[in-house]
């Protein structure tokens, strides 16, 4: 089967695929749930198309492999700019793409320019993945960028016949803030690649979290909480990464002025490989979030055998870690909550050690790539056949 999968990607990741040097290939938007999924299509014997975007490209970008072509087309880097038309240039670079790449089935992810692109073009049998809720973001995040996303979603709602989500939590979203009323499949997000990494697990507590500088992800809380932890835990120490999280943000900054900064890193962005260190040196992981349409952080945590503290009301996060079973969950707003779980998992290790082993167990059986891959696959045969059908009437 030909499969042409578009979404944000990070297609330097397929260098070795396409025989080229990783330099030569655009780093583009970064899309770890995209990337897993032409990886593992591939090991399953597919010919996979990738259409993504980057902006460090101007004009459009292709390579081909034995079973894999990358095309890659400029993405403005102002958001204001490419919000203002509704993606119009990406949009119509992406239909460009799309209509010189014939393929058996495409599946478009995020139901923003990505999934608009394919339906401006027509191309069928088409599944697009929603991998957030878009009226749930704005709420959480009011601006008129996200406003002008709702709309590009709205009218992605209207002419898309086959969805499909990450989370039941997205399934609910899209029924009762959407009205989307025809058939969803739940297809969860895998367990990310991430490279195996050589560095030592602190020997003290050490608290990592991944995310960005944004409300949502509620970093002010877990400042405060890491300022509890200290009192019982001096050599503690707390990590951030991401963007907005840098060492000379806005979010360090109020840190200091708040006298919140003692011991802790701001971190900032970094790689895949040097994220992996980060995840393999922390003893806690603790996401604060106040909403999550999956958390792929989590996922990338139990992956690497970390404990994870986490919301009990913050959207798909409870089902992500196993309602309990795979993580804490706990009230992310309450300072004092985050601090004493986190204090109680470093206390007790051998309970920790048993969250850990239960949480990669299930893990395993949910989030196995080839498995989420092979449901993709399904899927799309499903779509298949019904279009022949259409098609013979």
């Amino acid at each position: 089967m030909r499969v042409c999968v578009v979404g944000p990607a990070s297609p330097r990741e397929f260098a070795e695929h396409l025989g080229r040097p990783p330099e030569s290939v655009p780093q583009g938007l970064g899309g770890t749930p995209v990337n897993s999924l032409v990886r593992s299509l591939l090991e399953l014997g597919h010919d996979v198309v990738l259409i993504s975007a980057a902006m460090e490209v101007e004009q459009t970008w292709t390579a081909h492999g034995k079973s894999l072509t990358v095309i890659v087309v400029p993405y403005r880097p102002r958001a204001r700019r490419r919000a203002l038309d509704l993606f119009r240039a990406e949009r119509g670079a992406l239909r460009e793409a799309l209509e010189s790449n014939p393929a058996d089935v495409y599946h478009a992810h995020w139901t923003y320019e990505f999934a608009l692109a394919c339906i401006d073009s027509k191309v069928s049998p088409l599944l697009v993945t929603a991998h957030d809720a878009p009226l749930t973001v704005l709420r959480r995040m009011p601006d008129a960028y996200r406003l002008i996303r709702l709309l590009m979603a709205v009218i992605v709602r209207l002419h898309a016949r086959n969805l499909s989500v990450v989370t039941p939590y997205l399934a609910t979203r899209w029924r009762r803030e959407m009205f989307y009323r025809r058939p969803t499949s739940v297809i969860t997000n895998p367990i990310p690649e991430l490279a195996s990494s050589n560095a030592e697990r602190s020997r003290t507590l050490s608290i990592l979290d991944v995310a960005n500088g944004s409300r949502l992800k509620n970093v002010k809380i877990l400042l405060r909480a890491f300022d509890v932890i200290k009192r019982a835990e001096p050599s503690s120490e707390l990590r951030l990464i991401g963007p907005g999280l840098e060492t000379d943000g806005e979010l360090s900054r109020w840190a200091t002025a708040a006298g919140l900064s003692d011991r802790v890193a701001f971190v900032g962005t970094l790689t895949r490989e040097q994220l992996a260190d980060e995840y393999q040196r922390a003893t806690v992981f603790c996401h604060p979030s106040l909403e999550e349409s999956h958390g792929i952080v989590l996922l990338e945590a139990i992956h690497f055998g970390i404990p994870v503290v986490a919301g009990h009301n913050a959207g798909a996060v409870p089902w992500t870690l196993f309602n309990g079973e795979g993580g804490v969950l706990v009230d992310v707003r309450d300072p004092h909550a985050l601090a004493n779980a986190i204090l109680t998992l470093h206390d007790d290790q051998n309970a920790c050690r048993d969250m850990v082993r239960r949480a990669k167990v299930l893990a395993e059986r949910r989030y196995a790539p080839t498995a989420v891959a092979s449901r993709y696959v399904r899927e799309y045969e499903a779509l298949l056949a019904t279009s022949g059908a259409a098609s013979r009437e």
